[in-house]
């Protein structure tokens, strides 16, 4: 028990003097990393299915935010063109709807 009290003593004045703090960080990662492994084995697939998934919904609202530009475009620019070409055809149009007696 002598012999238990001197390690305890030492520990404690080395911890209390921050000299045991860097030893314990070293053993307690070198135990952690088999749990790292594990759970990194575990979780890997999982973030490959979401990684995909990513990129197909990715591509996807790529295509629909090109199809609404587009949309866009021809809404902003189109539609006035047709407005002002219908109306110039009605107004230069020489034809008239013949009258009956």
């Amino acid at each position: 028990m002598n012999a238990l009290g001197w390690v305890l003593l030492v520990l404690g004045v080395l911890l209390a003097t921050g000299l045991l703090g860097p030893a314990i960080g070293l053993v307690l990662a070198l135990l952690a990393l088999p749990v790292a492994l594990i759970a990194g084995v575990a979780v890997l697939p999982v973030v490959l299915v979401l990684a995909v998934l990513g990129l197909a919904f990715a591509v996807l609202g790529s295509l629909i935010g090109g199809l609404f530009a587009l949309l866009g475009l021809l809404v902003k620019f189109l539609l006035p063109l047709l407005l002002v070409a219908l109306g110039l055809w009605l107004i230069l149009n020489r034809r008239r709807p013949v009258r009956s007696p």
